[in-house]
């Protein structure tokens, strides 16, 4: 009989937190999305927009290369001689009514142009780069690192991984521009449970609540709305430098100045450890007119004073407009940046996909429905379910990942002699937040913390922070083929095996083998199955490497809630085991005349892989019976969590009453007991597994 590993929804291993990443800077990705931008003479023209708040590249929607010219028209662009550069061809974009075709291809500025013309990559980098130095400058120089050591990071993110997180948003229209949405219907976009207004899955709260396994509850104040000084165009303006958000930081300012003048009272919200504001949105009427990565276009940025405004400081905030829709994406990346400090897994200069579709940091497949952030954001930086550390177990071990339709969910973790280098393993299944992803099947992430999302190429010494292990070997995301598509997970009758011989393989970026040998991937399923062999060994069909669990519990010190004078806490693991259930011959541990919710624990001096419990109960018939009910806990570092997929849990006499559950690495476990009616609870003996 193999031994087989099962974790669900849960897990806690002893990870390293250390130098995490070196670029966490902020932004949210469009790819081809339609706007409608602003002529000089007000009239709305329809664009496809590819970018993000420091550089975006813009064509009419049958794929013409577009450009403000020096008098802010929207002009059908060609590249300079060098192709660093756009330039306008004196030929403004009017509209485009999709009566063009492949026959009958229009003539533009005098000539034939190009569809999809774009300058070198390492322009757009470089131009990315100056409009980001802009927004964050100062983040870089002034931001302390955060316990994770992050290196650059613009956030000092101190939340803890668990309770409750109050964010601030701002709502903000215009003397010429009223809001299209009310001031209640924002309100339940972010705050009601069960929320499915404009075709959202849930609120931002819940999708926060979801993807944390309901230990975030993230919940936004409301305030406004505030009626800007000027109209919008003076904001959102067209013939601004591009990159300078100059009229936003200036509106920006006015709306912190109307807030502190309101005398609202911030002291309620969550801080970070210098009681800056977490999370701070602005929401203002309308829509961004301007593009070109100026203006009102959505962003995050600094605000650069540092005095208290009734009660907390603000120093990041981000922008985005309300418009004539509301949609979960945007919202819940960027609060993914300011809570919690994740990173952007997309690429700046556009010349690759990051991690597509498959990451709430990177893109989207459905504005309404984002996937959860991917294992590395939500398990090792959130740290909701840490991950499971597969060298504790031997090989030949096969293992059961179950897929969770909200994201709450575990991953196996592989690492190798470098912290910073790892794999990480989860089940994707198209449900829930996962419906609209590419593809379903066993995900593999290959991570180096050292690295960045806007590496694409593939060397030791450029690669990305995050990728997604593509099963087909086309490395179709890393090569700006496509976000994500059906090929990209492990499954039985397709790929079924992962090692340093496949395509893609196993090894770390330097080459070296990682000893990461995957076999006998399951089906698609729920739940999915794979073997692990390391250094290249391939499994026995049917391995018992490890064929018994141990009793662990004379490992552990036992504490209670109370505890019978005459009674011993100590009998709870001395390792001897009763005749009956009034077997008094030996030490018992008891709690009368103690009713109610009781507790027992073990804790242990280094972390254990625990497995399952026998509870040998006792019953005296005097005031001591079994518990009506009881619960068993692990402590996952900073929190009791229930233990995941409890079977048994019985009451029985006279015999040990057998419980198994996931697999946790844990240094403590408790059990806490309802007693009946007026009785009291005891335990001769309790037995806990594990390794």
């Amino acid at each position: 009989m193999s031994k087989m590993i099962k974790l669900l929804a849960t897990g806690l291993a002893v990870v390293s937190l250390s130098s995490m990443t070196n670029y966490a800077v902020l932004a949210a990705p469009y790819n081809n999305k339609e706007f409608e931008l602003a002529q000089p003479d007000g009239t709305k023209v329809s664009v496809s927009i590819t970018g993000d708040e420091y550089y975006q590249h813009i064509e009419s929607p049958d794929g013409y290369t577009l450009i403000r010219d020096d008098n802010g028209w929207i002009c059908y662009a060609e590249l300079n001689d060098d192709q660093t550069d756009y330039v306008s061809t004196g030929t403004v974009y009017k509209t485009n009514d999709g009566s063009t075709n492949s026959n009958d291809e229009p003539q533009r500025g005098g000539g034939g142009l190009q569809k999809h013309l774009k300058i070198k990559s390492e322009a757009i980098r470089e131009q990315a780069d100056e409009v980001r130095n802009k927004l964050h400058g100062n983040d870089f120089k002034n931001t302390p690192k955060s316990e994770y050591s992050f290196e650059n990071s613009l956030l000092d993110s101190k939340v803890a991984a668990s309770g409750d997180v109050k964010g601030l948003t701002i709502l903000v229209d215009f003397p010429d521009k009223k809001s299209d949405i009310s001031q209640s219907e924002i309100e339940r976009f972010f705050n009601e449970t069960g929320y499915r207004g404009f075709n959202n899955n849930g609120s931002v709260k819940d999708y926060y609540y979801d993807v944390s396994g309901g230990r975030v509850t993230y919940t936004n104040n409301l305030i406004g709305f505030y009626t800007a000084k000027h109209p919008k165009t003076y904001y959102d303006d067209i013939y601004e430098q591009t990159g300078s958000y100059a009229k936003s930081n200036e509106f920006a300012e006015e709306v912190f100045q109307w807030l502190k003048s309101s005398g609202y009272n911030l002291s309620s919200l969550t801080t970070d450890s210098k009681g800056y504001l977490k999370a701070v949105n602005i929401l203002y009427a309308g829509t961004p007119d301007a593009g070109w990565a100026k203006g009102l276009w959505p962003h995050q940025a600094w605000y650069p004073k540092s005095d208290y405004i009734n009660g907390a400081r603000i120093q990041k905030y981000e922008m985005t407009n309300i418009g004539r829709d509301l949609s979960l994406y945007t919202i819940c990346h960027e609060s993914g940046h300011m809570i919690y400090g994740y990173p952007d897994l997309y690429d700046y200069d556009g010349d690759s996909q990051g991690t597509g579709m498959y990451s709430l940091m990177s893109t989207v497949a459905n504005d309404k429905n984002p996937v959860p952030p991917d294992p590395y954001c939500r398990n090792v930086i959130s740290r909701w379910n840490l991950p499971i550390n597969m060298n504790e177990y031997n090989a030949g071990t096969k293992f059961a990942a179950v897929s969770d339709g909200n994201g709450n969910s575990y991953a196996y973790r592989w690492s190798g002699n470098q912290s910073n280098e790892y794999f990480l393993i989860e089940n994707l299944q198209k449900t829930g937040r996962y419906a609209d992803l590419p593809d379903a099947g066993l995900a593999i992430w290959h991570i180096d913390e050292k690295g960045n999302n806007s590496s694409n190429q593939m060397t030791s010494s450029n690669h990305y922070l995050v990728s997604l292990e593509q099963a087909d070997g086309n490395y179709d995301m890393e090569r700006n083929r496509n976000g994500g598509n059906r090929g990209d997970l492990f499954r039985k009758g397709y790929k079924d095996s992962f090692t340093s011989n496949t395509a893609p393989n196993s090894k770390w970026w330097n080459q070296s083998a990682s000893g990461l040998e995957l076999s006998q991937i399951s089906n698609v399923g729920s739940e999915m199955t794979f073997v692990q062999a390391s250094n290249g060994q391939n499994p026995d069909p049917d391995p018992d490497p490890d064929p018994q669990q141990k009793n662990i519990a004379g490992l552990a010190a036992p504490t209670g809630s109370y505890v019978s004078d005459w009674e011993s806490i100590s009998a709870l693991n001395d390792g001897i085991d009763p005749a009956n259930s009034n077997d008094r011959s030996a030490a018992v541990y008891g709690n009368w005349p103690e009713t109610g919710s009781q507790w027992v624990q073990y804790t242990f001096n280094e972390p254990h892989t625990i497995t399952g419990s026998d509870i040998y109960w006792f019953k005296d018939g005097q005031g001591i019976d079994v518990p009506a009910s009881y619960r068993m806990y692990y402590w996952d570092g900073s929190a009791w969590q229930d233990i995941k997929n409890p079977k048994g849990l019985g009451t029985k006499t006279n015999q040990y009453n057998t419980t198994t559950f996931t697999p946790v690495s844990t240094y403590a476990i408790s059990i806490v007991m309802e007693s009946k009616g007026t009785s009291s609870t005891g335990i001769l003996e309790w037995k806990v597994y594990g390794n």
